[in-house]
């Protein structure tokens, strides 16, 4: 596995991460299912994979208990975890999330936390607003529940980097992959000039890439190497990508 420092944190993560996302609903609907998606996490651990992602959402709100169930096996990783203004609009609303956040995933600290799915410039302004979620997660900070605080972005690259730009973030996820890398080059590059962290979520576009292998084979080094492959040896060859 390769491993790399996370813009300025001083923390080294693994090249590939573990979104928590995408496990088969007919597996997290059932304990026996939740068991087997926490074997994928622990796998995934023992392989070299040392960050993992999770939002209260995720998987019918079962992902963090999933993760939770894999973390008590686990040792020396990470985790990310998220609030949304949609859902927790004030600073207390955040303090008393990561506090239960905290409790499913039997978690004294989280490592990354997201103000969550960034849409657009107003929405981040809403977030850094006095009172509101961004001031949740700092007051959590400081009382050393968590350690940095980041955003996750579905705004476009100028947007990502006027956030940036304005310093309240240590680190920045964001949707990124060789079909829509254009519209965000900009953020990433301006993540980089300033040593904040970036990682690439969708990295095959929903599964859009494998699911048409033929229309994105020219993206391949070598016919050994799968459309997969090459998409994330893209994403992780792009300067400024962690």
């Amino acid at each position: 596995m390769i491993y790399r420092e996370f813009g300025q944190t001083g923390k080294q993560l693994s090249v590939l991460g573990f979104g928590g996302l995408r496990f088969p609903s007919d597996l997290y609907r059932t304990e026996a299912g939740r068991e087997r998606c926490a074997e994928l996490v622990i796998e995934a651990w023992e392989n070299g994979i040392n960050y993992f992602d999770t939002a209260p959402d995720y998987c019918g709100s079962k992902c963090e208990q999933i993760y939770g169930a894999a973390f008590r096996h686990m040792n020396d990783f990470y985790v990310s975890t998220k609030s949304t203004i949609n859902e927790d609009p004030k600073a207390d609303d955040v303090r008393r999330r990561i506090e239960k956040s905290l409790n499913i995933m039997g978690l004294e600290k989280i490592d990354f936390y997201h103000m969550w799915c960034i849409l657009d410039i107003e929405q981040y302004r809403r977030i850094i607003a006095p009172g509101g979620p961004y001031w949740g997660a700092l007051k959590a900070k400081e009382e050393g529940l968590i350690s940095h605080i980041c955003f996750s972005a579905h705004c476009t690259g100028s947007e990502i980097a006027e956030i940036v730009n304005e310093g309240y973030f240590e680190g920045v996820t964001l949707g990124y992959n060789v079909i829509n890398s254009r519209f965000r080059d900009e953020g990433v590059r301006c993540a980089k000039e300033k040593g904040i962290g970036v990682i690439t979520m969708n990295p095959l576009a929903g599964g859009f890439i494998p699911k048409n292998e033929d229309r994105f084979a020219f993206i391949c080094e070598n016919e050994r190497e799968s459309v997969c492959e090459a998409a994330l040896r893209y994403n992780a060859s792009t300067p400024g990508i962690n």
